[in-house]
């Protein structure tokens, strides 16, 4: 099962674009936070958006968003021909003009274990 369930905030405004056969995609990243006794602890994820990618293109940074999708990792060349890798989170399903605390109460209970883990 690849299932990724995120809350956070964009950190820059969405970007929309379209591929050559003019498929809109929508790319953008999201900062979340996690707090390990008391202090907090940042990631940064890529967010990649097929599904009704017009519709979100409003997204601003410091929208507070929630991204339920799947992890995917791909390779690409960049402009120098480096190969470049990347995982971002492909979303089927996306969520913004929640207050952070309306969000939160879709993961209560998520990830509570984690500290528990004896390896």
């Amino acid at each position: 099962m690849n299932q990724v369930f995120l809350s956070g905030n964009v950190v820059a405004d969405a970007e929309l674009r379209y591929t050559k056969t003019g498929k809109p995609v929508l790319t953008f990243r999201m900062a979340t936070n996690k707090y390990v006794n008391e202090t907090q602890n940042t990631s940064y994820h890529n967010i990649v958006c097929w599904v009704d990618a017009e519709v979100y293109s409003g997204l601003r940074k410091g929208d507070f968003v929630a991204v339920a999708g799947e992890l995917r990792s791909r390779s690409y060349e960049d402009k120098t021909g480096a190969k470049r890798y990347v995982t971002e989170v492909v979303a089927q399903n996306l969520t913004y003009g929640l207050k952070q605390n309306e969000s939160q109460s879709n993961f209560d209970g998520y990830g509570e274990e984690e500290e528990k883990i004896p390896f």
